[in-house]
């Protein structure tokens, strides 16, 4: 991935420069001269989301021509949905509205009636899909999936259209797991304080998402990672996955091969749909650069987060492919598995 992403960010670094040669050096410059661009956090503050986004926020903005200011501004509501429903319908389309997409919020419109299409925006790139987990404390002794199908456990999430509660959701209804959901959390800090209150027993959650808010949570083993879903981690070698769990070639290993495309895609970056050509292309160039600076790196390595980035077009590939999944018969398998109207909201 590493040779694969620097090749790619100097084809970027290539065409600006050709871009910029033509005559387009005091267009780029005068574009952002003096202008803000907001970057949205489809979560509230304390959790991973927002981390990643400020760091984008404090780094970003010296690579675009005329070093814009960047403020990382929270949109919570809905697993991420009320942040895209946003940036589609409402923020303004000129390269000053960018957003981190929250994983869940890309398949989530195939199901619910939520007025935005992600294979519309207009992609920057990715910083890392990282992998996930469902996880519970460790003062409520479950560590296998068998104890999930047993066991009552509540499960925390910011929203119905969240990864949070898809996951549990999906697994209630395909393998018989008894995961309470909670909704209503504004961030997944906030999930983790009703963990330490008590108030739930767990969550779904990325890996690195503890490593970076509560690093001792895995290091003394408090939080137990129980079955692993999006890309494969060694570190969750030792316990199954749930793509593996399903029947091969089976309905249900569709629909979890579409949900995940949201986790293949990870903390992606994009544009609203309608943000000119050129602009997007400035925003993809700065954000490839900001991937291989140093001081952003250094900054990622310090809040214990991961970095294995994409590029736009491997994101557009990812969609593309998961997308390519869609059909009748797995969309409405598909909204049976993720759409309860029994469960009651927090």
């Amino acid at each position: 991935m590493g040779n694969k992403r620097h090749a790619i960010c100097e084809l970027f670094i290539v065409a600006f420069a050709a871009v910029l040669a033509a005559g387009g050096a005091a267009n780029a410059q005068n574009y952002y001269d003096g202008k803000k661009i907001n970057v949205t956090v489809p979560a509230g503050s304390g959790g991973s989301y927002h981390t990643y986004c400020l760091l984008v926020s404090q780094h970003m903005g010296r690579h675009i021509p005329g070093n814009p200011t960047l403020v990382a501004v929270n949109r919570p509501g809905a697993g991420g949905a009320v942040a895209s429903a946003y940036m589609y319908n409402v923020a303004a389309k000129d390269g000053t509205e960018i957003a981190m997409m929250a994983p869940g919020s890309i398949t989530a419109p195939l199901v619910n009636k939520i007025s935005y299409d992600a294979q519309k925006f207009a992609w920057l790139g990715s910083i890392v899909a990282r992998s996930s987990a469902i996880w519970v404390w460790h003062a409520k002794g479950l560590r296998t999936l068998d104890d999930l199908k047993t066991k009552s456990v509540r499960i925390g999430s910011t929203g119905f259209g969240a990864g949070g509660s898809v996951v549990p959701r999906f697994m209630n209804q395909a393998l018989g797991t008894k995961m309470e959901i909670v909704y209503g959390y504004k961030s997944g800090g906030d999930i983790n304080l009703a963990i330490e209150r008590g108030e739930v027993n767990g969550r779904w959650n990325f890996r690195s998402g503890f490593l970076s808010l509560k690093p001792d949570w895995i290091a003394k083993d408090q939080i137990v990672a129980v079955v692993a879903t999006g890309p494969r981690d060694p570190h969750h070698k030792n316990i199954p996955h749930l793509r593996d769990i399903l029947p091969a070639g089976s309905l249900n290993q569709k629909v979890y091969d579409l949900f995940a495309l949201d986790y293949d895609v990870g903390q992606g970056f994009y544009a609203p749909p309608g943000t000119p050509a050129k602009v997007v292309g400035i925003l993809r160039t700065a954000f490839e650069v900001m991937l291989e600076d140093k001081d952003f790196k250094a900054d990622i390595a310090k809040r214990n987060l991961e970095l294995e980035p994409l590029s736009a077009a491997q994101v557009e590939d990812v969609m593309h492919k998961g997308f390519a999944l869609v059909s009748p018969e797995v969309i409405s398998k598909f909204r049976d598995l993720t759409v309860d109207s029994r469960e009651t909201r927090k």
